[in-house]
């Protein structure tokens, strides 16, 4: 089955739900500003946006670029090998009959960071309300009434109070610092580095330690074998035994991380 279609311009269809769970991927802790409406999603990233929906046994993506969220979505990738080569293991099978529908997406670096920054140690409800708030603020208003995330030159005007007044806490002086930081980085130069080069890089950003740095790497420079581990995949690793390599050290090991995080944070399912 073909997975994917670019119709016009402003629209594409996805065929295969089987790799397109949209309800999945929006819950899957590597995107933030979307918007539940009707039957689908509502979603911001950086300057574009995008309605998803289901229409009968397919879903729609309406939006403003439809090369630019073909790009995001992977939807050139066909996620069932990587599927298959997951449930031929005894723990992970039960996991992708919940949870196969995951993609990884490809989020804008500047964006990508600073939400990274903000979630640490926050919870979800709290630091999602920050992040629309900054939009609003710094943002520009699209032509879906949403607010586009600011651009680097328009957080480079708030300072450690405002950011304190969002609700930032003490991440407030770590987001001016890690933001004079960016100004200096060239995002393509950033994707010719290896894994290594691109972790010693990121770390270097003021409020970024290892966790966030392997968001960063996974959900926009879309390095797959770089496995975010936090508290659900600590739980995980603990019950996997010799399984835990497939979360530490392995080509998809990113894309196994993301179906264990949905299984175990958003799912509440267990790892029998």
């Amino acid at each position: 089955m073909e997975l994917a279609k670019i119709i016009n311009n402003n629209t594409i269809i996805v065929y295969d739900l089987s790799q397109f769970d949209m309800h999945a991927i929006m819950h899957s802790g590597q995107v933030f500003r979307y918007f539940e409406i009707n039957n689908g999603y509502e979603l911001v990233v950086g300057s574009h946006f995008v309605h998803l929906y289901k229409d009968n046994d397919n879903i729609i993506i309406k939006c403003d670029d439809a090369d630019y969220f073909f790009n995001y979505f992977d939807l050139s990738q066909d996620y069932n090998e990587i599927k298959k080569r997951i449930g031929e293991n005894i723990c992970f099978a039960p996991i992708i009959e919940t949870s196969g529908g995951i993609r990884i997406l490809k989020g804008e670096f500047i964006e990508m960071v600073i939400s990274f920054i903000i979630s640490a140690n926050n919870n979800i409800k709290r630091f999602t309300k920050t992040l629309n708030l900054l939009s609003e603020k710094f943002g520009e208003k699209l032509k879906n009434g949403r607010y586009s995330f600011p651009a680097l030159s328009d957080l480079q005007n708030i300072d450690e109070s405002s950011f304190k007044e969002f609700g930032c806490g003490y991440r407030s002086s770590y987001l001016v610092k890690a933001i004079q930081q960016l100004k200096d980085l060239d995002l393509e130069f950033l994707k010719t580095l290896s894994n290594d080069q691109l972790m010693h890089v990121l770390l270097k950003i003021q409020g970024v330690g290892k966790k966030v740095a392997s968001c960063i790497m996974l959900f926009c420079f879309h390095r797959l074998d770089i496995a975010p581990i936090d508290t659900w995949i600590h739980k995980a690793i603990d019950k996997l035994g010799d399984d835990k390599n497939l979360l530490l050290n392995h080509q998809y090991a990113g894309v196994y991380q993301q179906y264990v995080f949905h299984h175990l944070q958003y799912l509440k399912k267990d790892i029998s």
